[in-house]
């Protein structure tokens, strides 16, 4: 009786690994989509943002795959039947470890990301980047402690099962609330500046609009982190090791940030490319190029007014017919340029 009830659990076991891995593989192939898709938009560019850019989403496109391979052998592990005896000692916590540091790191440089688009987005104020910037290494480091005590279990054994164990997840829990904070506030400020913006600039396309401030904000990681904490609280839910719901959204989040930031990569390229279309289209033989800004939301919004479209957070780009040009930048310039004809440089 004992061995079919074993049977039957490994048996479930096998299901939810299952599924669970069928859901991880499955956003793990739209990420690797868009990661090649970034890469593509983001290739032959050689100014510093754009560097910076491609690194992270290198950086980024690794940590994942590490997440990915970690998970699927813990899942693998957790179908043996019988199991040796130092099974967890010799696979269980290292492959946790590793996935959840992975976590913790993919969380990083998502938030990261972030926070830089809302520096950019509301300014380029000291306060839009330190503050959100503070918080966000706060929470990794926070988890990163948690991640930290799993390794407690090589020579506090006893301890780690009754007291530490609970105590990581807890945090882990904690961190998962902090950084849905975090990323409602800095998504909803983007989203309400984008549409604040292209409405003062008199072009508010509604849908456009929208879509745009949805891949700027990192919205999908925004909703990642909403399924998480519903998962989280679920009366089957929590963050535990048992395969439950909480613990399987745990285990794909990090693609969601991922998801984001490639979205985010390929949005700025593009906006950089057709930035520079319009720019080499309008201006004079011998202007000099101001491509190393790159620009984004409306790139086709003219005006002849600096009231209407305020510089302190935009590029002015005057044509032949001596029109305004204003975009929204989306990377710090490297080199601001206030008129085509003008001489002057700002770093």
């Amino acid at each position: 009786m004992a061995d079919g009830t074993d049977i039957a659990d490994v048996w479930h076991l096998l299901e939810i690994t299952g599924i669970i891995q069928s859901v991880l593989c499955a956003l793990f192939g739209v990420y690797f989509s868009l990661f090649v898709l970034a890469l593509w938009a983001n290739h032959g560019r050689g100014d510093l943002s754009s560097r910076r850019l491609r690194l992270v989403t290198i950086v980024l496109f690794v940590n994942l795959c590490i997440h990915l391979i970690s998970r699927s052998l813990q899942f693998s592990r957790a179908r043996i039947l019988h199991p040796g005896s130092d099974e967890f000692l010799a696979w269980s916590i290292p492959l946790v470890v590793v996935g959840n540091i992975t976590t913790t790191f993919a969380g990083l440089c998502s938030d990261g990301l972030l926070a830089w688009r809302f520096y950019v987005l509301f300014d380029m104020r000291k306060w839009a980047l330190y503050v959100p910037s503070a918080f966000i290494i706060v929470n990794a480091l926070l988890c990163w402690s948690a991640d930290a005590q799993h390794l407690a279990a090589y020579t506090r054994y006893e301890v780690y099962q009754d007291v530490l164990l609970e105590v990581t997840l807890n945090i882990t829990v904690a961190w998962g609330w902090l950084m849905f904070a975090i990323n409602t506030i800095l998504t909803g400020g983007i989203i309400a500046k984008i549409v604040i913006i292209a409405h003062k600039s008199g072009q508010l396309r509604l849908y456009r609009t929208i879509l745009q401030a949805c891949i700027e904000s990192a919205l999908v990681t925004w909703i990642g982190l909403l399924l998480y904490e519903i998962c989280s609280l679920a009366p089957n839910g929590h963050v535990v090791t048992n395969y439950d719901v909480g613990y399987v959204m745990a285990c794909v989040l990090p693609v969601f940030f991922g998801i984001s930031q490639c979205l985010i990569v390929v949005r700025v390229a593009l906006s950089s490319e057709f930035g520079k279309s319009r720019t080499e289209c309008t201006s004079p033989p011998g202007a000099r190029d101001t491509s190393a800004t790159l620009s984004f939301a409306h790139p086709d919004v003219t005006t002849s007014s600096h009231d209407k479209f305020p510089p302190e957070y935009a590029t002015m780009i005057s044509d032949t017919d001596g029109t305004e040009e204003y975009v929204l930048n989306t990377l710090p310039p490297i080199r601001r340029v206030a008129n085509v004809g003008d001489e002057d440089e700002v770093a």
